[in-house]
C-alpha cells in the first residue's frame, strides 16, 4: 500500500494542469487552500477525503478500487494484468487511468496500489468478501477448501439448504445472522470448515473460501456502463401535451396563492413555515392534496414571491412587490425562471407534512426545510432519465438502477428519487414520465430564453372565442387568450379543464364581475365579442336579475352616503347590530348617511352579506380594490450559501510556493518560520522522510530538544522517530515550541 510519500512525490512532479484538474474533480482538497503539495498529500491521503471521493466514484472505478485493495490485502503492489484477470478479463485499463487522475491508485501497470486513506474508506468487506483466515485467527492449513477444486469436493453431498445458504453468502454480504438455534445447513457447512462462527450469533464466510466459490474472480465482472433496460415510450405529442399542462396548472396554481395570500395572509409559525390548516385550506381550494399544495407554497418560496408581513400581534405571510412584474411576464417566460431556481434549489418540498426524529412536524416554508444535496439529487435524477432515448418513460426503480451505477456507495433511498420525480411531473420537467424538451435544454445549460421558447413552441395556437350554450354553459375550444382568460376568471367558474376549457355562468360568478365594477351591460358587451353566436336568453335574464339584485344596496361617497330601493331595506340596516357604531342616519326613506368613509362602510356591509356596490360622484359604478398585503422583501429559505468554485489555477500557484519554502526553511536557507511554517516543515521532512530538531515543552514548563525523524502530522498531534533513543512518541502540535532543520 502506497504511503503519503509517493502521493507527495506525485504532486510534487505534476503539471499544473494536472493538479487544477485535481482539484476540480476532488473540491474537498482545495477547501481551505492547503499550504504546500506536502499538505495537499497529506489531506488527500486521509480516510475522509478518500471517503468523499468513493462517494462520487462510478460503479467501475468503485470496482477497480475494491479489487486493488482486495489483491494487495498483505501490502506490496499488484499489476495491470492481475486486475485484469481477477475481473474476469475486463478492460479495465481506461477505468485505472482515470483513478489515477484523481489521485485513488498510484503506481504504473506493473505496481499498482491504493492510494493513501483508500483502503480505510473501502472498509473490510471490499466486493462483498469477509475477512481473511489470518484475520479470523484460523489456521489456513485446517482443512479449509481454499481452492475451487477442493471445495467441489467438499460439496458433492451437500444438502440442498447448505448450496443455497453458501450461494447467498458468496457474492456477499459474508456474514449471516442466526437465531436462537443453528439451523441444519449452517451447522453442515461449520462442520466442514466452510463457515466459520466468531460468535453465538453470526456465521461469516472466509475471504479465501468465497473466491473458490467464485472460481477465483473477485466480481462477476466490470459494469462499464449503466443499465438501460426496457421502458415505455410516449408519443412526442403526448409529452408535449403533458409538459404543457402541467405547466399552465402549476403557473394557475401559484398565481392562486398569491391571491388568497395577498387577501388573507396566513400566519407564520413561531418557528416559521405555515400551518398546517392553512395548507388544506389551500389544497382545497386548488382541489389538490396536501403534498402538492406544500410544493406550490414551497415554489413561491424558491421564487422569493412571497414574504413576512409584520403587524402589533403577529407575523404573516404575504406576497412580495416582486409579485406584479412577475404576473406580467407570458406563461412561458415565468416556467422557464420556475424550473431553473428549482433545478437548482437546496430546498425538499417533500418533507413538508412528514416528522422529525423528535416528533416534531415539519411545515412548508420552514427555514429548516433545505439539504445540501437537493440541487444535485435533482440534476442527477432528470439526467438519469435523460438517458433514455426520447420519450422513454422508466420507472422509479429504473432511475434509481442508473443513480446506483453512478455514484454506488451514495445511493439515494427510493422514496426520495420517487418524491423528485414527482415534482418534476408536477412542473411540467417531465411529460408522462417521459423528459420534456424544454427540459433537455435546461439540463443543457441554455439560457432561460431559449427554455421558454421552447415551451412556447409546444402549445397550442390561442383560442379567442368562446361557445355558449343553453344551459349557462361555455366551451373554449382550445387555449384562452390572456384578455378571455381574464373575463372567465372573473365571470365564470371551471367544469373542467383539457383539450377545452369548459366553464359555468352561474349568479355567483356573475355576482363577482359586476361587484368588481363591470356594468351589466358591458358584462353583456364583452360576452358578445367573445361569442361564437348569439347570447342564449337564460344568461342575458341572468345577468340581468345579478345586477338588479347588487343594487338594491348603494354607496355613494360623501363620507358616506348609502341608497337602498326601499323603504324595508333602509329599516333593516338601521336595526342591524353590526352596523350600530358606524353612525347611520336616515336622510330619507331610502337614503342614510354614515360617520365613516364609503371603503370602511362598503367593507362592513359586505361582512354582513348585503352585496353592496361602490359608486363614484356621479353614481357611476367604482371597481373596488380590496386592500392586498404586501411584503417588503422575501424570506431567505435556501439555507447557507453555496461556495463558489476555488480559482485551481491561484491554488496551485499558492501550494507550489508552499513547496519552495517549506523545502528552504528545512534547508535552514530562509528566514525565521512561523508557527504555520514549522508545521508545514514537519510535513515536508514525513514526506521526504528528513530529520529535523523540535524543542517540546513539558508539563511543568520545562523544554527539550530532540533530533527526530517525523512520520505522520494529524490530527493536530505529530508521530516522530527519536533517533537517538531509537523510539517513536506522539506529540500534541501545541506542546511544540520551535522546528528547525537538523
Amino acid at each position: 500500500m502506497a504511503g503519503t510519500t509517493e502521493l507527495a512525490d506525485l504532486f510534487r512532479e505534476a503539471d499544473d494542469d494536472w493538479l487544477a484538474a485535481l482539484l476540480a474533480d476532488r473540491p474537498d482538497l482545495a477547501r481551505p487552500v492547503p499550504q504546500s503539495l506536502t499538505a495537499l498529500a497529506s489531506r488527500a491521503g486521509s480516510r475522509a477525503s478518500a471517503s468523499r471521493a468513493l462517494a462520487t466514484s462510478t460503479a467501475p472505478e468503485v470496482t477497480v478500487l475494491e479489487a486493488v485493495v482486495t489483491l494487495t490485502a498483505s501490502g506490496g503492489t499488484t499489476t495491470l494484468a492481475a486486475l485484469a484477470d481477477a475481473l474476469g478479463g475486463a478492460a479495465v485499463a481506461p477505468v485505472v487511468e482515470r483513478l489515477r487522475t484523481r489521485a485513488l491508485l498510484l503506481g504504473d501497470d506493473e505496481t499498482l496500489a491504493a492510494a493513501p486513506g483508500v483502503r480505510e474508506a473501502v472498509g473490510p468487506t471490499p466486493l462483498g468478501l469477509g475477512p481473511p483466515l489470518r484475520a479470523l485467527d484460523v489456521r489456513a492449513d485446517a482443512g479449509w477448501p481454499t481452492t475451487p477444486s477442493a471445495l467441489r469436493t467438499v460439496l458433492a453431498d451437500a444438502p440442498e439448504g447448505a448450496r443455497r445458504l453458501l450461494d447467498a453468502l458468496t457474492w456477499g454480504p459474508p456474514v449471516g445472522t442466526l437465531g436462537t438455534e443453528l439451523p441444519p445447513a449452517a451447522r453442515w457447512l461449520l462442520d466442514r470448515h466452510v463457515l466459520h462462527r466468531p460468535n453465538a450469533t453470526e456465521v461469516v464466510l472466509p475471504r479465501e473460501v468465497a473466491l473458490a466459490a467464485r472460481g477465483g474472480l473477485l466480481a462477476r465482472g466490470l459494469p462499464v456502463a449503466p443499465e438501460i433496460s426496457d421502458a415505455p415510450l410516449r408519443r412526442p405529442d403526448v409529452v408535449a401535451a403533458e409538459v404543457v399542462a402541467a405547466a399552465e396548472t402549476v403557473l394557475r396554481q401559484l398565481a392562486t396563492l398569491l391571491d388568497l395570500w395577498g387577501e388573507e395572509p396566513p400566519a407564520v409559525l413561531r418557528g416559521g413555515g405555515v400551518a398546517a390548516r392553512d395548507v388544506k385550506r389551500l389544497a382545497a381550494l386548488l382541489e389538490v392534496s396536501t403534498t402538492h399544495a406544500a410544493l406550490v407554497c414551497e415554489l413561491a418560496g424558491m421564487l422569493g414571491l412571497v414574504g413576512h408581513v409584520h403587524d402589533e400581534e403577529s407575523s404573516r405571510w404575504a406576497p412580495t412587490s416582486a409579485v406584479d412584474g412577475w404576473l406580467d411576464r407570458s406563461a412561458p417566460e415565468r416556467w422557464a425562471e420556475l424550473a431553473a431556481v428549482w433545478l437548482r434549489s437546496s430546498r425538499v418540498p417533500w418533507l413538508a407534512g412528514t416528522r422529525t426524529d423528535r416528533g416534531a412536524l415539519r411545515a412548508a416554508l420552514d427555514p429548516e426545510l433545505h439539504r445540501t444535496w437537493a440541487a444535485g439529487l435533482r440534476q442527477r435524477c432528470l439526467r438519469a432519465v435523460a438517458a433514455w432515448p426520447e420519450g422513454g418513460a422508466p420507472s422509479v426503480a429504473q432511475v434509481r438502477g442508473h443513480l446506483t451505477w453512478q455514484t454506488p456507495r451514495s445511493v439515494p433511498p427510493e422514496n426520495t428519487v420517487a418524491a423528485v420525480l414527482a415534482e418534476a411531473s408536477a412542473l411540467g420537467l417531465l411529460g408522462a414520465d417521459a423528459l420534456g424538451p424544454p427540459t433537455r435544454l435546461l439540463l443543457d445549460g441554455a439560457p432561460t430564453t431559449e427554455v421558454a421558447a421552447a415551451l412556447a413552441a409546444l402549445f397550442p395556437p390561442e383560442v379567442g372565442e368562446l361557445v355558449i350554450q343553453g344551459d349557462l354553459t361555455g366551451i373554449v375550444p382550445g387555449r384562452p387568450t390572456a384578455e378571455l382568460a381574464a373575463l372567465l376568471d372573473r365571470a365564470a367558474d371551471v367544469d373542467s379543464r383539457g383539450a377545452a376549457l369548459t366553464v359555468r355562468f352561474t349568479a355567483d360568478s356573475l355576482g363577482r364581475a359586476i361587484t368588481a365594477g363591470m356594468t351589466a351591460e358591458e358584462l353583456l358587451e364583452r360576452l358578445r365579442a367573445v361569442s361564437r353566436a348569439p347570447l342564449p336568453q337564460p344568461l342575458e335574464y341572468l345577468v340581468a336579475d345579478v345586477a338588479r339584485r347588487q343594487r338594491r344596496v348603494r354607496v355613494q361617497p360623501a363620507s358616506a352616503v348609502l341608497r337602498t330601493d326601499d323603504e324595508a331595506a333602509t329599516l333593516a340596516l338601521l336595526a342591524e347590530p353590526a352596523l350600530a357604531d358606524l353612525g347611520l342616519r336616515r336622510l330619507s326613506a331610502t337614503v342614510l348617511a354614515a360617520d365613516v368613509g364609503p371603503v370602511t362602510l362598503y367593507e362592513a356591509l359586505r361582512r354582513t352579506g348585503a352585496a353592496p356596490l361602490l359608486e363614484g360622484p356621479d353614481g357611476s359604478p367604482v371597481a373596488m380594490a380590496t386592500g392586498r398585503a404586501r411584503a417588503v422583501r422575501p424570506v431567505p429559505l435556501e439555507g447557507p450559501p453555496v461556495e463558489s468554485p476555488v480559482d485551481t489555477a491561484a491554488a496551485v500557484a499558492a501550494m507550489r510556493a508552499g513547496e519552495e519554502r517549506a523545502a528552504a526553511l528545512l534547508a535552514g536557507t530562509a528566514e525565521a518560520p512561523s508557527a504555520a511554517d514549522e508545521l508545514e516543515m514537519l510535513r515536508t521532512a514525513a514526506a521526504r522522510g528528513a530529520h529535523v530538531r523540535i524543542v517540546i515543552a513539558g508539563e511543568a514548563g520545562a523544554t527539550q530538544e530532540r533530533l527526530v525523524r517525523p512520520l505522520a502530522v494529524d490530527g493536530g498531534r505529530v508521530r516522530v522517530l527519536d533517533t537517538a533513543r531509537e523510539a517513536e512518541l506522539t506529540v500534541a502540535t501545541h506542546r511544540i515550541v520551535s522546528v528547525s532543520p537538523a
